[in-house]
């Protein structure tokens, strides 16, 4: 099977995270529960592709960065600070 399947939208859950959002308000940002939204960040089942245009919208990202894990987290560095966020938002 092949590896993106098995880890889900790896890049989901840190740049829902980086721009502030809980589960609960992103989820509600996109009109789906919480348990819906967590189980497409672990790759328990996968979201039609129409909601990927609008996660990459909320998050200030292009579709593919929702399959890739951030170079920060990949490289093992420091988590993005709470102003790190805002800058995200205001380059929007």
């Amino acid at each position: 099977m092949c590896k993106m399947i098995e880890k889900g939208l790896v890049g989901l859950a840190p740049r829902r995270k980086r721009a502030g959002y809980t589960q609960e308000t992103f989820a509600a940002e996109l009109g789906v529960t919480r348990s819906l939204l967590a189980a497409w960040e672990v790759g328990r089942v996968w979201p039609s592709a129409g909601w990927l245009p609008k996660m990459a919208d909320l998050l200030c990202c292009d579709i593919d960065a929702l399959y890739e894990r951030p170079k920060e987290e990949a490289a093992g560095g420091a988590s993005p600070s709470p102003t790190d966020s805002i800058v995200a938002e205001e380059e929007c």
